[in-house]
């Protein structure tokens, strides 16, 4: 029943750490044509996102550990490993990741023609990368 209730946790927290980030794009094509006043209210959604995607991390990452643990997967195993290096790549990413478009943000005078495809890139990327981790997760493919 325990390793039931993880694995409920683990599958929950990996759609909150990817769910919210689709929500980015209509974000975004709102920005384009939205007016001055109504863009910090429009970036602050954003970073909402981006908080929600980083909090779920936390309770991903744990949860995926005691899943390993309690499963009886080695650490050795080939998607085991691929998963935690993507998983460093993808904490290293999402640190660097969205701190121009939030430099952009935060400057004298904002440009959305500058901020908008700083944080599209970003938004896909890390989708990519979370895709990726998921593939691994499900799939547990043998990679070597």
């Amino acid at each position: 029943m325990l390793y039931k209730v993880i694995v409920y946790i683990h599958i929950l927290s990996a759609v909150v750490a990817i769910g919210p980030l689709f929500s980015i794009f209509p974000i975004l094509k709102r920005m384009e044509r939205a007016k001055e006043k109504d863009i910090k209210g429009m970036v602050e959604g954003l970073r909402g996102v981006v908080r929600a995607v980083s909090l779920a991390g936390h309770v991903l990452v744990p949860s995926g550990i005691v899943l390993i643990w309690l499963s009886g997967w080695s650490w050795k195993t080939p998607w085991v490993l691929a998963t935690i290096i993507l998983l460093v790549v993808s904490l290293l990413f999402l640190a660097r990741a969205f701190k121009p478009a939030w430099r952009i943000a935060e400057a004298e005078r904002f440009q959305k023609e500058v901020f908008i495809p700083v944080m599209k890139k970003a938004a896909v990327l890390y989708i990519a990368i979370m895709l990726v981790m998921l593939w691994l997760m499900v799939i547990k493919p043998q990679l070597w």
